[in-house]
């Protein structure tokens, strides 16, 4: 659960981070911005996932640890990882589909 929770937020970290690379305003033509971008992405997002890749695993474990020590063993462990899931759904569902849930659920679209 760690490690699924870990990936997915340090993906969505790192894709904050390419989305505002790749669409910097420069006056370059796409195969010079790709190239650029493409090195800066190296050098950027290799030491930002490594420190983030352990910093969100320590996190995600303490977070998980909590729910399982108030809630007992299993059932905290396993609200502390849908609640956490949970969020990330939806931040996942805004950043690639432009859609927040609950305006979707309360103009009546998901019908």
């Amino acid at each position: 659960m760690v490690l699924m929770i870990s990936v997915l937020t340090v993906n969505l970290l790192t894709g904050f981070i390419t989305n505002k690379i790749i669409h910097l305003e420069m006056n370059l033509n796409p195969f010079q911005v790709t190239l650029i971008a493409m090195v800066a992405l190296v050098f950027i997002l290799v030491p930002a996932y490594s420190y983030m890749g352990t910093k969100v695993e320590v996190l995600i474990a303490r977070i998980l640890l909590h729910g399982s020590a108030s809630l007992g063993k299993r059932v905290g462990l396993l609200f502390s990882f849908a609640l956490v899931f949970g969020i990330l759904f939806l931040i996942y569902l805004h950043h690639w589909f432009n859609i927040n849930l609950f305006d979707y659920v309360s103009n009546g679209d998901g019908k």
